[in-house]
């Protein structure tokens, strides 16, 4: 276990313990108004966060080990996000925090394992025209961390 990787897993618990927060003190008006930025709403856009995870897994994993990354474009993702928004738009407090702890678990965990060797690893990014960017940026980055902490700025300004 590296100290970097460790630092980058507390970063991310960070990230999603304070999108958390924000979500246990949601009221109901609050969980269904609209963010701004998403045009989703409050429910659908934390539930996005977690079910996020997954397909986050893939672009980090795949940096780590050294494979290609995956070839989604972003019509791919935004279709995704726009069908995810439409079915959890009124999903329940419930079930948009279980799937945000469950995922968020064990991508920190994943993350804390990581050698300094695999974070310095990178790809080609297709989603961002081919650009090399290491494991340690797509944690960083818009695929993660920034991920979590843009969405939580966009559910506060909604409430």
């Amino acid at each position: 276990m590296a100290n970097r990787s460790e630092q980058l897993a507390g970063q991310f618990e960070g990230a999603v313990g304070n999108l958390v927060k924000a979500v246990e003190g949601c009221s109901d008006a609050q969980w269904g108004a609209v963010c701004g930025d998403e045009k989703w709403t409050v429910a659908a856009t934390a539930h996005h966060v977690g079910s996020q995870l997954p397909l986050e897994m893939e672009y980090i994993s795949a940096a780590a080990e050294g494979r290609a990354m995956p070839a989604h474009t972003w019509d791919d993702i935004n279709g995704g996000n726009e069908r995810h928004a439409a079915e959890f738009s009124a999903c329940s407090k419930a079930d948009a925090l279980k799937v945000l702890r469950d995922g968020s678990a064990s991508m920190a965990a994943y993350v804390r394992g990581l050698s300094d060797e695999q974070l310095d690893r990178t790809g080609a990014l297709p989603l961002a025209g081919g650009a090399m960017v290491s494991t340690e940026q797509l944690i960083t980055g818009g695929v993660l961390i920034e991920h979590a902490t843009a969405h939580l700025a966009s559910i506060q300004a909604a409430g």
